[in-house]
C-alpha cells in the first residue's frame, strides 16, 4: 500500500513540476543574454513643408538565450519604452500581438526564445524624440535606441 502511494506521489510531483516549468513565469537564468534586433533605429520625417504627424509601425525581434547560446523558450521578459503609453497624445504604442499594452509590460518568448514586438510610433508633425527600448529577464538586459527626427521646414 505504501509503495503505491509513493509511486502516485512521485508521478504527481513530476507532472506538477512539468506544468510549472511550462507556464512561462520563469525569468532567464544567470549569465543569460537578451538581444534586440535592430539595436538602433532612427526614423526621419522627409517632408519639405510642415506636415501632420502620422502613425507608422516597425517590429523589433527579441532573442533570449542561456549562457551556452541555447534559446530560452517560454521565458518571461519585461519590455519598456519611455514614450509608450495608451493615450490620445502619446508618441509610441507597444503591442503584445495585436493588443495595445502599457509600458512596461510582461511578455513571453516563444518555443525558440524569440518575441516579436510590434512598435507603433508617430512621425512628422515637427516631432523629435528618442529613448531606449529596454528588455529585462532575470539579470539579463538589453536595450535598443529608437529615435524620431525631422527635416521639415519650420
Amino acid at each position: 500500500m505504501k509503495r503505491s502511494y509513493f509511486i502516485l506521489f512521485t508521478v504527481c510531483s513530476l507532472l506538477f513540476s512539468v506544468l510549472l516549468w511550462g507556464c512561462g513565469d520563469s525569468s532567464a537564468p544567470p549569465d543569460s543574454t537578451i538581444t534586440i534586433n535592430p539595436d538602433a533605429l532612427t526614423m526621419t520625417c522627409l517632408c519639405e513643408t510642415p506636415c501632420d504627424a502620422t502613425w507608422h509601425t516597425t517590429f523589433f525581434t527579441i532573442y533570449a538565450n542561456d549562457s551556452n547560446g541555447t534559446p530560452l523558450g517560454k521565458t518571461k521578459i519585461t519590455i519598456s519604452y519611455p514614450w509608450a503609453f495608451p493615450d490620445l497624445y502619446s508618441h509610441v504604442q507597444l503591442y503584445d500581438g495585436s493588443t495595445p499594452v502599457n509600458s512596461p509590460f510582461d511578455a513571453e518568448t516563444d518555443d525558440f526564445g524569440v518575441y516579436n514586438l510590434r512598435f507603433d510610433y508617430m512621425l512628422c508633425g515637427m516631432l523629435k524624440y528618442y529613448g531606449d527600448l529596454e528588455v529585462r529577464s532575470g539579470s539579463a538586459y538589453a536595450k535598443a535606441t529608437f529615435e524620431v527626427t525631422t527635416n521639415e521646414v519650420q
